[in-house]
């Protein structure tokens, strides 16, 4: 009997020692000084440069123990910046606090009547434009009514521009079409809020009109070229009109 309580009295003292210095070893990784910033993402390049986050999160915590790293601060900067989709950040057991973030990736670039621009997501989140970085995507004019601030923001508020979602139906349409992807050159939106395409090869306006039935269209857009682009009657063409349900309508210059 003796014995079982010296066990546990053995026990109970080993598990209180391993908490102290638990509770010390804690108390000294906490009181030492944050040592570094990593910056971790997929791309290289892109809206953010990697160079210049890593300074201003170092601005804003790099004097700071590891107890006092202001998370809450950093998450806040973070989700700021209208280019960042999704972001995480801790501090490893060397003191080195590790921020990773992804980007928005564009399907579209929109120009406004105004000269401004916008990116586009395919999930429909507008982003603005950025000196330092210009991808590779469809473009999209006309008239189109942007925000005037900064952020980023879903097409699916109220206060959306409806020919951003327009827009972005026949980005969607053309970007599920591989021939017409490579053929389309880019979207306009008319002063009556329907869309026109210009098309590599041709001349002539191609009116598609609303979104309704746009991969039909598209389906007989992509006939019309395959079938008429090297034809001598195409190239007098003004405009190429796919509006009509089953019709293809062109006039001539």
């Amino acid at each position: 009997m003796v014995k079982k309580i010296l066990s546990i009295v053995l026990w109970v003292l080993t598990a209180a020692a391993l908490v102290v210095l638990f509770i010390f070893a804690r108390e000294d990784y906490l009181h030492q000084p944050l040592k570094a910033v990593q910056i971790v993402t997929q791309a290289d390049t892109g809206f953010v440069r990697k160079g210049a986050l890593r300074d201003e999160i170092w601005q804003l915590c790099g004097r700071s123990n590891i107890g006092t790293v202001n998370m809450v601060a950093i998450q806040d900067r973070l989700d700021r910046n209208p280019w960042i989709e999704r972001n995480a950040s801790y501090v490893d057991l060397d003191g080195v606090l590790h921020v990773s973030f992804e980007e928005y990736e564009p399907t579209f670039r929109v120009f406004a009547k105004s000269g401004r621009s916008v990116y586009v997501t395919d999930d429909g989140v507008v982003v603005p434009s950025n000196r330092i970085y210009t991808p590779y995507v469809l473009i999209a004019s006309g008239n189109f009514e942007l925000r005037s601030d900064s952020s980023s923001y879903r097409l699916d508020t109220l206060d959306c521009d409806r020919n951003l979602l327009n827009a972005l139906h026949w980005v969607k349409a053309i970007e599920g079409n591989d021939f017409n992807k490579n053929c389309v050159g880019q979207l306009y939106c008319n002063s009556h809020d329907t869309f026109e395409l210009t098309v590599k090869g041709l001349d002539a306006r191609v009116i598609v009109g609303d979104t309704c039935l746009a991969a039909d269209k598209l389906r007989r857009l992509e006939l019309f070229i395959k079938q008429r682009i090297d034809s001598p009657e195409t190239r007098t063409f003004k405009s190429i009109n796919l509006s009509y349900k089953n019709q293809i309508v062109c006039t001539k210059r």
